[in-house]
C-alpha cells in the first residue's frame, strides 16, 4: 500500500550512521520537520565542502520522516492521503470549482508533513537585473512540476473564489453558493433549464414576429439568457485555464523581468508579491485535499558566486517575499558566510544600512547551521570513494596499451600526423602554398633522433604505480594532512594519476617512488604559496652561486626544505603584507611544519619541479618580482643600494665585505668593520635597529653616514622630530612630544630628538 521514498532505507539509522556528517544531517532534518514556518536556514559551509551531498542526505531524511508520519496518520484516521493523478486529479478539479476548503480541528492536529523541495541556483539568473525575481520563477516552476499544470491553472482561474473557511465545522468541504443554492445544484438547474429550452424550441420553434403576448417565447427568452450567462462564465474560465496551461507563470514572470522601463518594474514587483500569495493559498487548499500539511523547501545555492548587489537582492527577496506570517516556506541558504558578508558590505545598495555584514545576515537567518570540520574518518571515506570511482573508470578503458611505456611507433605516428613537422625520408614533402599553411616548421630525421630514454621496464605499467600511490594516500599517516574539501580531494587524486603517467615516460623506474609523488602532489595542493616561496628561494640561491655574487651555492642538495623555509622565514614575514592573498590559499601552517619536516630535500624539489602540474607558476613569478631576483647583480654594484630582502640574508662578514663598495677611506673602513664585528651587526640587525643607534655605535660622520644608510638601509637618515611641534601623532593616537615611525610588527624603538629627551622623561614619570 505504501511506497518507500526513492533512496531511503526502511528504518532511520539512529545509531548506524556512516560518518559524523550523516548525524549532523539527520539532526537538522528532524529540526526542519518540526519547525514552524516560515523559517530561513543558513547552511554555512566553505567552498568545496560537499554541500550538495549534505543537502541530498537532509532531503532523504526528511522524506523518510514524512513517509513514516503518513503511515501513522493513516493508522490513526484510516483516511489515505491523496495525490494529483488519476481520479484524484478529477476530484481536486471538482472541489476547486464547486467547494470551499474548511480548516477543521482535525486538520490542525495532523502531524504528517510533506516537503516539496525546489532547487534554485542563483548563478543561472546572474545575468538578469532582477536576480531576486528568479527565485520566484523557480518557486512557480517547482510548484507546477510537483502538482501538475492542470490543478495550478484551474486554481489560478477560480482561486479568488476558493477562499479558506475557518470555522468549527466537522466537514472539510462546504459548497459554494449561487442564487442561494449550492453551486453544483445551480449548475444542474441551469443544465435542466437549457434542456427544457431546447425541448421548447424543438417543439414550437423559435418565435418570430411580435411575440409580446406569447408565454412560450418569454420562457424561451429567460431560459436562453440564463444559459447564455452561465455558458459565458464557463467559456471565460476555460480560456483562462487554457492560457495558464500554454503560457506558464514562470514564462510570464521571465518576460516581465526582461522589461527595463520603470513602470514595468514597479508593476512587476506587485505581480511577484501577488504570485507568492496565490501560491501560499494554493498550498493551503492542497493541504486540505491531500490530508497532510505541506511545506516548500527552497534550496538556494551558488549565491556566493554572484556580484554583491545581486546577493543583496536575493537576501531581500528571502526577507520580504518569503517571510510573511504563516507562509509555508522553508528557505535554506547554502553559502560561504564570509563571502556573503563581504558582498553585503561592498554592495552599493547597502551603504550606510549594513556596515556590519554579519549583523545584517543574522537578522535574515532564523536558524544558522554551520557545517563542522570534517573528521579524519569521513575524509578518508570520501578519498576512498573517489579512488574507487577512478579505478572503475580505469577498468572501463578497453585499450590499455602504453600504460607504462609509450611506444615509439605511436610517437612516430603522432609526429607524422602533426602539421608542424614531416619525416625527411618520406617520398614527398608537403607542398608549399602562398599562405604558408603547409610549410613544415621542423624536419624530423630518423638518423638525428635522440635515443629514447630509459623508462619503466617492460611489463611494469603506470597503472600499478598509480595504485601504489593511492594506497599510500589512504594510509593512516596521511589522514591528518588530507583536506576536507571534496573538490581539492578530486584534484589531488587526478593530479597523482597525471604526474605518475608523466614521470613514467621520462624517469627510470628505480627513481620513481609513488609514495613521494603522492606526498609531493599533496604538498603542492595544500600549501601552494609556501612551496612556491621555497622553490623561488632555491632558484635565487642557485643563481647567486652561478653568477659568483656570493660565496657559492649555500643550499646543498641534501638540505631539507624545512631548513630552507626556516632560513628565509624572516624575509617571508616581512613580505606578508604583499603576500596576504596568496597565503590565504595555504592550509594549516602547523601541519605544514609537521608534513614538510624531514620529508623532502633540495634535490627532491629540483627533481619534482618539472612534473609539478598542480602548482600555479604565477605564484612563484609574483614572489620572484618581490624578492628582486632580477636585480641581484645590479644591487651589488657601487652606487646602488641593497634591497631589504638581500640585507636580511647577510652575515657579519658579508656586511663587512659590502663595506668595500662604499669607497670610504681605508682606515675609516677598517674601524667600521671592527665595530660591526664587535657589536655583531649582521643584515638582520641593521634592518631592525634604530638608525640613530647604528650611527652612534659606528661613530660615523655625516657624509659617511649618508653613504652608508643609502646603500644598506635604502634611504637617507631619518630626521629628528621638530622641537617646536608640541603634538605629534603616535599611530592613531596623539601624544605630547613623542612620535613613532616604526611599523606594526617591527622593533619598538622610538626616535627621540636629543632636545626632547628631558621632556619625555618628565612625561613618563
Amino acid at each position: 500500500m505504501w511506497d518507500l521514498p526513492f533512496g531511503c532505507s526502511p528504518a532511520l539509522p539512529f545509531a548506524e550512521f556512516q560518518n559524523k556528517d550523516d548525524a549532523y544531517c539527520f539532526s537538522l532534518a528532524k529540526a526542519l520537520y518540526c519547525v514552524s514556518s516560515p523559517v530561513t536556514v543558513g547552511f554555512y559551509a566553505p567552498w568545496g565542502h560537499c554541500k550538495a551531498f549534505l543537502l541530498d542526505r537532509i532531503r532523504e531524511y526528511m522524506r523518510l520522516q514524512s513517509w513514516k508520519k503518513d503511515q501513522q496518520e493513516f493508522q490513526r484516521t484510516r483516511l489515505k492521503q491523496r495525490g494529483t493523478s488519476g481520479w484524484d486529479l478529477v476530484s481536486v478539479i471538482f472541489l476547486m470549482i464547486f467547494y470551499h476548503p474548511v480548516l477543521t480541528l482535525q486538520h490542525r492536529q495532523r502531524k504528517n508533513v510533506q516537503h516539496i523541495f525546489i532547487h534554485f541556483s542563483a548563478w543561472e539568473y546572474a545575468g538578469s537585473d532582477q536576480l531576486w525575481a528568479g527565485l520566484i520563477t523557480a518557486l512557480c516552476d517547482g510548484i507546477e512540476s510537483h502538482f501538475g499544470l492542470v490543478p495550478v491553472s484551474v486554481y489560478r482561474a477560480v482561486g479568488r473564489k476558493c477562499g479558506l473557511v475557518e470555522a468549527p465545522l466537522s466537514q472539510e468541504w462546504i459548497s459554494k453558493r449561487y442564487l442561494c443554492l449550492p453551486l453544483w445544484a445551480a449548475i444542474l438547474l441551469v443544465v435542466a433549464v437549457a434542456v427544457g429550452v431546447g425541448a421548447l424550441i424543438f417543439l414550437f420553434g423559435i418565435p418570430t414576429g411580435n411575440a409580446s403576448g406569447d408565454a412560450i417565447a418569454v420562457v424561451e427568452g429567460l431560459g436562453a439568457t440564463a444559459v447564455g450567462i452561465t455558458a459565458a462564465a464557463s467559456v471565460r474560465m476555460a480560456i483562462m485555464v487554457l492560457r495558464n496551461v500554454i503560457v506558464t507563470q514562470k514564462a510570464q514572470l521571465e518576460r516581465q523581468m526582461n522589461r527595463t522601463d520603470l513602470s514595468a518594474q514597479l508593476g512587476f514587483m506587485s505581480n511577484v508579491k501577488r504570485e507568492v500569495k496565490i501560491i501560499a493559498k494554493f498550498l493551503k487548499f492542497m493541504e486540505i485535499f491531500q490530508r497532510r500539511k505541506l511545506r516548500v523547501v527552497l534550496e538556494i545555492t551558488s549565491l556566493d558566486n554572484c556580484s554583491p548587489d545581486k546577493v543583496v537582492g536575493v537576501l531581500d527577496a528571502m526577507n520580504i517575499l518569503l517571510s510573511d506570517y504563516e507562509a509555508p516556506f522553508v528557505s535554506i541558504l547554502v553559502a560561504d558566510p564570509s563571502v556573503i558578508v563581504d558582498c553585503v558590505e561592498n554592495s552599493l545598495y547597502m551603504k550606510g544600512m549594513a556596515n556590519n555584514g554579519y549583523e545584517f545576515l543574522n537578522r535574515i537567518i532564523t536558524l544558522p547551521f554551520s557545517v563542522p570540520k570534517m573528521d579524519t574518518h569521513t575524509k578518508m571515506q570520501l578519498v576512498k570513494s573517489a579512488v574507487d570511482f577512478r579505478e572503475e573508470q580505469e577498468k572501463s578503458l578497453e585499450d590499455e596499451e602504453g600504460e607504462g611505456d609509450f611506444p615509439q611507433e605511436n610517437q612516430r605516428r603522432l609526429n607524422s600526423r602533426s602539421p608542424l613537422c614531416y619525416d625527411s625520408t618520406s617520398r614527398k614533402a608537403p607542398e608549399r602554398h602562398a599562405d604558408g599553411s603547409c610549410v613544415p616548421l621542423v624536419v624530423v630525421s630518423p638518423r638525428l633522433e635522440a635515443p629514447p630514454q630509459k623508462r619503466c621496464k617492460k611489463g611494469f605499467k603506470a597503472k600499478d604505480l598509480i595504485q601504489e600511490a593511492f594506497e599510500f594516500l589512504l594510509d593512516d599517516s596521511m589522514k591528518e594532512y588530507m583536506t576536507d574539501n571534496m573538490v581539492q580531494m578530486r584534484r589531488i587524486i587526478n593530479t597523482i594519476s597525471i604526474t605518475v603517467r608523466l614521470m613514467a615516460t621520462e624517469v627510470p623506474r628505480e627513481k620513481l617512488c609513488p609514495r613521494k609523488v603522492a606526498s609531493w602532489v599533496l604538498l603542492a595542493s595544500q600549501w601552494p604559496c609556501r612551496l612556491s616561496w621555497i622553490l623561488q628561494c632555491i632558484e635565487d640561491d642557485e643563481q647567486v652561486g652561478r653568477l659568483g655574487l656570493g660565496q657559492g651555492c649555500q643550499l646543498a642538495p641534501h638540505h631539507f626544505l624545512w631548513e630552507v623555509y626556516e632560513k628565509y622565514m624572516d624575509e617571508l614575514n616581512m613580505l606578508k603584507g604583499q603576500l596576504e592573498k596568496l597565503l590565504e590559499l595555504d592550509g594549516d601552517p602547523e601541519l605544514f611544519h609537521s608534513f614538510l619536516c624531514h620529508r623532502f630535500q633540495v634535490k627532491d624539489a629540483n627533481f619534482f619541479l618539472p612534473y609539478t602540474v598542480n602548482l600555479d607558476s604565477s605564484l612563484k613569478r609574483h614572489m620572484e618580482l618581490l624578492r628582486g631576483s632580477r636585480s641581484l647583480k645590479r644591487s651589488t654594484k657601487k652606487g646602488h643600494g641593497l634591497s631589504r630582502c638581500v640585507l636580511l640574508g647577510l652575515s657579519v662578514d658579508e656586511v663587512c665585505k659590502e663595506m668595500d663598495q662604499l669607497g670610504l677611506k681605508e682606515e675609516n673602513s677598517q674601524r667600521y668593520k671592527e665595530r660591526l664585528r664587535q657589536h655583531h651587526l649582521n643584515g638582520r640587525a641593521l634592518a631592525y635597529s634604530d638608525r640613530n643607534e647604528i650611527r652612534d655605535v659606528l661613530g660615523m660622520g655625516l657624509g659617511e653616514w649618508v653613504t652608508f644608510s643609502a646603500y644598506f638601509l635604502g634611504s637617507g637618515p631619518s630626521q629628528a622630530p621638530l622641537t617646536s611641534s608640541p603634538m605629534v601623532m603616535f599611530g592613531k593616537k596623539t601624544y605630547l612630544g613623542v612620535q613613532e615611525n616604526t611599523p606594526r610588527g617591527s622593533t619598538w624603538s622610538l626616535n627621540f630628538s636629543r632636545e626632547n629627551n628631558q621632556l619625555n622623561q618628565v612625561l613618563c614619570t
